[in-house]
């Protein structure tokens, strides 16, 4: 987690393609397909995070059973057509050995005026 923390604040998306296996599948929101493997994890990342600035990632481990982990996350950053965003939420994570084989997340966003929304 402290490497996905990096990955985030420093926007590197090869560092967070590195988390994953080759095959891993990463579950955006509940009503998307999973992107399915490595690249696409990457490519996503790297489009996601490019306009984020002044990134700051919080994490904790809520729970672990049988190999999957349940991980409270928040962060906040400012994108320069929004303005400073702050995102909480769930993310559940199965390893395959050290790297993430299964990802699913889910989050709310809170934009400058208080207002949440997923």
């Amino acid at each position: 987690m402290e490497t996905y923390r990096r990955a985030w604040e420093t926007r590197d998306a090869n560092l967070a393609a590195e988390l994953f296996t080759e095959d891993a599948t990463y579950q955006v929101d509940p009503f998307s397909a999973p992107l399915e493997g490595r690249e696409a994890i990457r490519r996503y990342w790297e489009a996601a995070t490019r306009p984020h600035r002044d990134v700051q990632f919080r994490w904790k481990l809520a729970a672990a059973q049988d190999g999957v982990h349940v991980i409270e996350w928040q962060v906040e950053f400012t994108r320069a057509d929004a303005g400073r965003i702050e995102l909480r939420g769930v993310m559940f994570i199965q390893l395959a050995g050290e790297r993430i084989f299964r990802f699913h997340e889910y989050w709310l966003r809170r934009q400058n005026s208080g207002a949440s929304e997923s």
